[in-house]
């Protein structure tokens, strides 16, 4: 029975349960963000501020994977480092989605976009400090696959399918429509095969220039299995970790939970989401002061005893 225990004890979780149980706190409250429908607000023009913050997040930290892989130069030296080999072993094609933000940003702004548009303070910050880690403790960058790509097939799924249905809380642009063949405005949902992106072997039309569409079950399931699987950090039953391990996880771990406070404070600082926040609020209080004010008249008229019948 001891050495059940001890066995049970010792058995090290795999690291996307971790960083979910380390960062159970913040999760929930960016689920409640969500929920209260800060991501398919009343109008466009708020969601796709959201969306342009989160660009600029994924574009760094994807910059950041490739400038790795690539074996790049260290800013003004010239020296080389090679691929750090937890990085390499999280990295996947298909889920990159900086082209596919994009696309939406096309959709939404006008095809002109990138003319008009810059970082926030807050996001000029996240992306200064994205680099930063970059460049002094690389294992960090694992920590953003494993919350912002498992995030889109998590919550971003079931936006995606608030903004496609509640189309009379989330107008499109003008003589546009969400949706359709080519993802118009929900591309950053949709993940599609880099393999078969060319319009060769028979493939025509939009489906076969962007890809095959993938299931997001299987994409987030491969994820998953490549960062539960990195190399001296997901250790089998009975091994002993190393202080490597130790220090590995609970960097990681660490920059979740920055993650997390960071892209709270992006989503809460957007121009207007205040006053969509003030307005939930108040239609709330005037739900539930209706639902006191009925519940108090149905029961007074329950409880008052009939007069007796005069003959």
């Amino acid at each position: 029975m001891v050495t059940t225990a001890t066995q049970t004890a010792t058995k090290p979780l795999p690291l996307t349960d971790e960083l979910r149980q380390k960062t159970k706190g913040l999760h929930g409250k960016t689920d409640r963000l969500v929920s209260l429908g800060l991501f398919a607000v009343l109008d466009y023009q708020i969601y796709r501020q959201i969306l342009l913050g989160f660009y600029y997040v994924f574009k760094t930290f994807e910059e950041e994977y490739d400038r790795h892989l690539k074996i790049s130069t260290i800013d003004s030296q010239k020296q080389k480092w090679p691929a750090h080999p937890w990085v390499e072993h999280t990295y996947s094609p298909d889920l990159r989605r900086t082209e596919a933000f994009e696309a939406d940003l096309a959709y939404f702004y006008g095809p002109d976009w990138k003319d008009h548009v810059q970082p926030s303070k807050q996001v000029q910050e996240y992306m200064d400090h994205i680099r930063d880690i970059a460049k002094r403790q690389p294992e960090k960058l694992i920590a953003y696959p494993a919350t912002l790509y498992l995030g889109l097939f998590f919550g971003g799924q079931i936006t995606r399918s608030k903004i496609i249905k509640s189309t009379h809380f989330f107008p499109s642009p003008p003589a546009k429509k969400l949706g359709g063949e080519n993802d118009d405005g929900i591309a950053i949902f949709t993940f599609r095969d880099t393999t078969t992106s060319t319009t060769g072997s028979g493939t025509t039309g939009a489906e076969g220039s962007k890809g095959k569409k993938m299931d997001p079950n299987k994409v987030k399931s491969t994820l998953k299995d490549r960062l539960n699987s990195i190399p001296e950090m997901n250790l089998a039953e009975g091994v002993p970790e190393t202080k490597l391990t130790t220090e590995g996880r609970e960097a990681i771990a660490e920059e979740a939970r920055e993650i997390f406070v960071r892209n709270m404070d992006l989503m809460t600082s957007v121009e207007g989401v205040s006053r969509v926040w003030t307005r939930w609020i108040f239609q709330f209080v005037i739900f539930v002061a209706v639902g006191l004010a009925l519940f108090q008249i149905l029961f007074r008229s329950s409880t008052i005893p009939s007069e007796p019948l005069v003959i």
